[in-house]
């Protein structure tokens, strides 16, 4: 076995920092007022991205304990995963204070248009840098989730352009 790209663990770290940013974000957002006709798809947002954070959570772990990768159904089967605690909102406070300062429902969208972009990129970035056949999968299928929240987004924000 070789050891594990660094460049590999600090984009899985960087997708970890990412989902934890847009969890909260999601979480946040679905608590304005403001917001409450959308509110259902902020939380079902906000679990998606909860869902993704464990993903890579465990993918980091497998690969900094064994080097190696797992697949998705694996890592969607296994229990004890981490929780995203008030910790790790404290760090994200800027990105709270934004969604706080917003005022309508298409500003909030905008923002969560923007934090999918951002992990599209990276995640489709990275599937095209890896190396091996599993980082490249597990990066498209990640880039795959962030495409499909972005249409959800657009498609939101066109209604409340």
């Amino acid at each position: 076995m070789s050891p594990v790209s660094k460049d590999i663990l600090k984009a899985l770290t960087t997708g970890i920092n990412a989902e934890i940013a847009s969890y909260v974000f999601y979480v946040e957002a679905s608590k304005k007022k403001g917001a409450a006709e959308i509110k259902s798809t902020l939380e079902q947002l906000a679990m998606e991205e909860k869902r993704h954070f464990q993903i890579l959570e465990r993918q980091h772990s497998s690969l900094i304990t064994s080097e190696q990768w797992i697949s998705l159904a694996d890592v969607l089967k296994a229990k004890d995963l981490p929780e995203i605690g008030e910790e790790m909102s404290q760090r994200h406070k800027g990105l709270i204070d934004e969604v706080r300062k917003s005022t309508t429902i298409k500003g909030i969208l905008d923002i969560a248009y923007r934090l999918e972009v951002e992990a599209y990129e990276l995640f489709d970035g990275q599937a095209k840098k890896a190396q091996s056949d599993e980082a490249k999968k597990i990066f498209r299928e990640l880039a795959g989730f962030e495409q499909g929240h972005m249409r959800k987004i657009d498609e939101m924000r066109k209604k409340y352009a």
